[in-house]
């Protein structure tokens, strides 16, 4: 049976008799205002506060942080362990569109003593996601993390408890740790890779090692990679080939192509020549992703066969 009350009801027993000093210590402990969550006689509440929220790098993306505070209520049979389900959820630009975000779950250790727990969640996010978090958010932005609780070590059945924690981060402070994320907040593209193509495949396989060598620092391996990938669309695009002395000005929209692509391969070529001219060209990572970002965009506009 699943009952939700205030914490100030936690101050008496169910026969009206005050709580014991060590209950109101820990519930102290806790502090702010909580919603309680029973097991039939089994308790505990649950507590999020917005400056305990952080938005930081991951690798391949991003993560939410939440620490939670996590009171335990005493019960000698309930078993040793607390399992928690967290659904993060966030909202756009409707007041009531919302979405889940990720999940995780954690366990606790369920003892006969009264304990005040902290509890670290962490919710991976892609930049996609951050990316509509800014766009549903109209100032502070928003977040609900939905809690499921069970007992799978209780005698019998407890059954199981549910708690919605709602959360609000300042816009100073939200927007400063999305300052924070700097580059890494890219957008997400979508690159042709029919599975029935094993060509363009091929393409897609050199785009991934490229960026494979980026996060461990090899670039100029990496544009290699992206050169090849270029020598590829070189070699299967219909545009039309401009001469060298026609103005951009008059030419075709195909040949705008041709110049866009040939430019971008001679950037490339550039990091794997030691001529008079290139040999003191240096590139950095922000190059090579931009190397890599351009030619992944310009993968679209071949035509398929």
């Amino acid at each position: 049976m699943y009952q939700a009350r205030p914490l100030h009801s936690w101050l008496e027993s169910d026969h009206g008799a005050a709580a014991s000093p060590a209950e109101s210590s820990d519930r102290h402990a806790l502090g702010g205002s909580m919603e309680e969550l029973r097991f039939d006689d089994i308790r505990f509440t649950v507590e999020v506060s917005s400056d305990q929220i952080w938005l930081r790098r991951a690798l391949g993306g991003h993560e939410l942080c939440a620490q939670l505070a996590i009171g335990v209520s005493p019960f000698a049979e309930a078993g040793k362990v607390l399992a928690l389900e967290a659904d993060l959820f966030g909202f756009g630009t409707a007041p009531a569109q919302r979405s889940r975000l990720g999940r995780t779950t954690a366990n606790l250790a369920y003892t006969p003593a009264v304990t005040a727990h902290r509890l670290s969640l962490t919710f991976p996010l892609t930049s996609l996601q951050v990316h509509a978090i800014e766009e549903g958010r109209a100032g502070d932005v928003r977040f609900e993390i939905d809690l499921n609780a069970t007992l799978p070590q209780a005698a019998g059945y407890p059954g199981c408890a549910q708690a919605t924690a709602h959360i609000s981060i300042a816009k100073s402070r939200w927007e400063e740790q999305i300052t924070q994320l700097g580059p890494s907040a890219a957008f997400e593209m979508a690159v042709p890779f029919p599975l029935g193509d094993p060509e363009r495949a091929e393409v897609g396989r050199l785009l991934r090692e490229a960026q494979r060598l980026l996060t461990t620092g090899e670039i100029r391996a990496s544009i290699l990679e992206i050169r090849l990938a270029l020598e590829w669309i070189q070699h299967n695009v219909n545009w039309d080939r401009p001469g060298a002395k026609k103005l951009g000005s008059q030419c075709s929209q195909t040949e705008r192509w041709w110049r866009i692509q040939d430019a971008l391969y001679s950037q490339a070529c550039g990091a794997l020549h030691n001529d008079a001219v290139t040999k003191n060209f240096n590139y950095d990572r922000a190059e090579a992703e931009t190397l890599l970002a351009m030619t992944a965009a310009l993968l679209r506009n071949v035509p398929a066969k």
